[in-house]
């Protein structure tokens, strides 16, 4: 369970990174202005050393492991909070699932919907589609990301989120422009 003692936490959700150390370096440049509590990651690092460019961006890291990540044993060894799909945590009060994502870009939203749909979680975060969303799916707040490193994708995105006791806030941002591509939020 992660909380913290201020008012709201901020965590940033990254998710596809694929390697490309150039959106990495954008992402730091962009984000370093701000004091993160967490910085999620969705898998797909791919390789240690994309994982070591992330592990001071935030006070602490938590993620799960694509199906891209090629040596887990040595990203474990430089991270050992990291861990398999899906991983439940309580983010703020708000109960969370982290996963990639599974199969192809529809499997994917459907196994979404069907966890947003059940009521158990507040808010599923998952990658994998490469396809940036934030939308409200009954009491349920779905979050991808989209894609740091812009394959496969029309552009580079992260997500912001801003959870207090009573309301979280996503924000998807462009990396290369640093504009809000959508915002969504949920009041408890």
């Amino acid at each position: 369970m992660y909380r913290i003692l201020s008012d709201t936490m901020k965590v940033l959700v990254v998710s596809d990174i694929h390697d490309n150390l150039e959106a990495i370096s954008r992402f730091k440049l962009a984000v370093l202005k701000e004091n993160y509590d967490l910085l999620v990651v969705l898998g797909d690092f791919t390789s240690p050393f994309t994982l070591k460019e992330l592990l001071n961006i935030a006070p602490k890291l938590i993620g799960v492991f694509g199906n891209n990540d090629g040596d887990k044993a040595l990203l474990k060894n430089l991270a050992p909070q990291l861990t398999d799909q899906p991983l439940e945590e309580v983010l703020e009060g708000w109960r969370t699932l982290l996963m990639h994502g599974f199969k192809d870009q529809k499997l994917t939203e459907k196994i979404v919907y069907s966890l947003c749909t059940s009521s158990y979680y507040d808010i599923v975060l998952y990658g994998h589609t490469h396809t940036p969303k934030a939308e409200t799916i009954g009491r349920c707040l779905a979050v991808n990301p989209g894609t740091l490193s812009g394959y496969l994708a029309k552009l580079k995105s992260y997500a912001e989120l801003t959870l207090s006791d009573r309301e979280v806030v996503a924000r998807i941002i462009d990396l290369e422009s640093g504009e809000h591509v959508t915002v969504s939020s949920m009041r408890k």
